[in-house]
């Protein structure tokens, strides 16, 4: 029988749990301390989620199993796992959290937590993604026997506030001031300095997209994906892609490269966008990237395809783009570059380097 956990209960123990957390009280034994440190330390995002999912859940309701991923489970204490971390974890996560965790919108709808609950036959790699998925087993059958979840939510939140923020912040006194045009050019350019493998690339284009669709009364949706992990999301056509207000029919596909590229590599990107369906493609180089190829008769041919395809400079679609940009402030621009920081699951360096280039500015 499937038990249930309040989620207004359930949002005040985790912001109590959070307040210890920053004084660093709590008492859990040695061992599954170790552990949850292993947990929080390790890259597995979705591991993360689920271990301060299932304390919250069983310091909410001491009958509520942690191991538990699917109301459907078979284990005693089954909950619904995936609407308690949506609806409280996740939004606690990207604002109290700063997106300590990754700032994931769904994290239950990754491979990880969809089995009925957590098992060492569920499927994982092999090494360091196993072992992380055994001691996050043990942390949820330690709570289940010692009854301390109340403690070890506390002590996982402690280790996520020891994570570095996944948020960027502009100057407090100047948040509210409207962004002039050669400060946010000042702002790409800084940004674009650094390559940060090619993150630093599709973060600018992702705000520069953003600034159109503003220009056009913001009912387009702009989505951004993983850099360098093509088919990371699943309506991912592009690096960057713009879509109308209905999330699904595409108005923009966008490749952008910040290294040298061959022509193997503009086929393979046109060839992406030919698949899903559309005939258009937007290919932005950065300041990084060179090629021996004749692009215009690129143009020509793929015209002659049938497909139209356009090169551009970052340099020149920053230049285009802003000039037509109506005015924001720079707590919206600080807004849309943390969407797209947690969209492209950025590296550490890539976020520490747009904070570097905000404060620059």
């Amino acid at each position: 029988m499937t038990i249930s956990v309040d989620s207004a209960r359930a949002r005040t123990i985790l912001a109590e749990a959070t307040e210890r957390a920053r004084q660093n009280a709590y008492r859990v034994p040695a061992p599954m301390e170790t552990k949850i440190e292993q947990i929080i330390n390790h890259t597995h995002l979705t591991y993360k989620y689920v271990l301060l999912n299932g304390m919250l859940a069983k310091a909410t309701n001491p009958a509520a199993n942690p191991l538990v991923l699917q109301a459907g489970s078979p284990l005693e204490g089954a909950f619904d796992a995936r609407s308690l971390c949506h609806s409280v974890v996740v939004p606690f996560e990207q604002t109290v959290l700063e997106k300590r965790l990754g700032g994931s919108n769904e994290p239950f709808l990754n491979k990880p937590a969809r089995f009925p609950h957590l098992s060492t036959e569920n499927a994982v790699r092999r090494g360091k993604d196993r072992e992380t998925l055994e001691r996050l087993i043990a942390v949820g059958e330690m709570a289940n026997a010692q009854g301390n979840a109340d403690e070890a939510l506390v002590a996982v939140l402690a280790h996520i506030l020891r994570l570095e923020s996944r948020v960027v912040t502009f100057a407090e006194g100047r948040f509210d001031a409207v962004a002039s045009k050669r400060a946010i050019l000042s702002l790409l350019e800084s940004l674009m300095a650094q390559s940060c493998e090619g993150e630093s690339l599709a973060l600018s284009v992702a705000l520069l997209f953003e600034l159109l669709a503003k220009t056009q009364g913001g009912d387009l949706h702009v989505a951004s994906h993983p850099a360098n992990q093509s088919g990371a999301s699943s309506n991912e056509i592009s690096d960057i892609d713009v879509f109308e207000a209905d999330g699904k029919t595409a108005r923009y596909c966008c490749e952008a490269k910040d290294k040298p590229f061959t022509r193997a590599d503009i086929d393979h990107a046109a060839g992406k966008v030919a698949e899903s369906g559309h005939s258009t493609m937007m290919f932005i180089y950065g300041p990084n990237a060179r090629t021996t190829e004749n692009l215009p008769s690129i143009v020509t041919e793929y015209e002659a395809k049938g497909f139209d395809l356009t090169f551009v400079s970052s340099a020149a679609f920053a230049d285009g783009i802003v000039a037509l940009a109506p005015s924001v402030s720079w707590a919206e621009i600080t807004e849309l570059l943390n969407k797209h920081l947690a969209l492209m699951r950025a590296k550490e360096g890539t976020i520490t380097h747009c904070r570097a280039a905000l404060a620059a500015v």
